[in-house]
């Protein structure tokens, strides 16, 4: 298990990636992220709700309405606000699936290393264990696995498989 202090290091150094993230981002940008966000709460819900329903009564009630029934403004307006929030959904959307592909990318380096790291250490254990004339497990995984990772012919394997299916 690794020690607190490179977990928190970890943990410090993912957030200040992503607050860099955000700070290169556009003021305008920044805002349709705040706004992509508030409109996925229950608190916009219920906004949103009181906002319908005081258009109502006050078209309802009132002896001049401004929006008599059908409510043509009210369905104009609720049209209006769907298409710009749904940009500001989008948008945020997109600047997600960018984070999201860029964390894939450095979880694939990590790997990439952490494979490279484990294939150097079981090639030392062969070698320190040959020198010591130790007999290691006679099953051949481990040979197999001290062996260079080939991820470019992994990958196209995998590509194959994916066009057969």
């Amino acid at each position: 298990m690794a020690p607190q202090g490179t977990i928190n290091k970890n943990i410090e150094a993912i957030l200040q990636l992503e607050e860099d993230d955000e700070r290169q981002l556009p003021l305008l940008h920044r805002v349709s992220h705040k706004v992509g966000w508030f409109i996925g709460t229950t608190s916009f819900v219920i906004i949103e709700a009181a906002f319908v329903v005081i258009w109502l009564v006050l078209n309802v009630v009132s002896a001049r309405p401004f929006d008599p029934y059908p409510f043509p403004l009210l369905s104009v307006v609720l049209s209006f606000e769907a298409v710009f929030l749904t940009s500001f959904v989008l948008i945020r959307q997109n600047t997600m699936d960018r984070q999201s592909q860029r964390r894939n990318h450095l979880d694939l380096q990590i790997n990439l290393l952490a494979e490279k790291e484990a294939t150097s250490v079981l090639k030392a254990l062969h070698d320190i264990a040959a020198h010591f004339h130790i007999q290691l497990s006679a099953d051949g995984q481990s040979k197999e696995l001290a062996q260079d990772t080939p991820v470019d012919r992994i990958a196209q394997d995998l590509r194959s498989k994916e066009k057969q299916n």
